[in-house]
């Protein structure tokens, strides 16, 4: 999956599956919306497209592999500490 500029415009291609919103990312964080909303006002690092004003929608696959280097940041912390 690639993004790419054309002009102003970003053009995201949509994973198979679709693009999650905001309440099935917080249900599989196990999180409550507000966080899942701070990551994206604050741009944290929880990956999302924004499609307006406050309008995100998330890749699953992306949302994955970030929680999963979030945990392999955890350990590697643990390990040094």
């Amino acid at each position: 999956m690639t993004n790419c500029n054309i002009g102003e415009r970003k053009v995201v291609l949509v994973p198979k599956g679709g693009l999650w919103d905001c309440e099935q990312v917080a249900a599989y964080l196990n999180v409550s919306k507000s966080w899942v909303w701070k990551q994206c006002r604050e741009n944290l690092g929880l990956p999302f497209v924004e499609l307006g004003a406050r309008n995100y929608r998330f890749d699953p696959e992306k949302v994955k592999a970030w929680v999963d280097a979030q945990s392999r940041q955890s350990q590697q912390q643990v390990q040094v500490g």
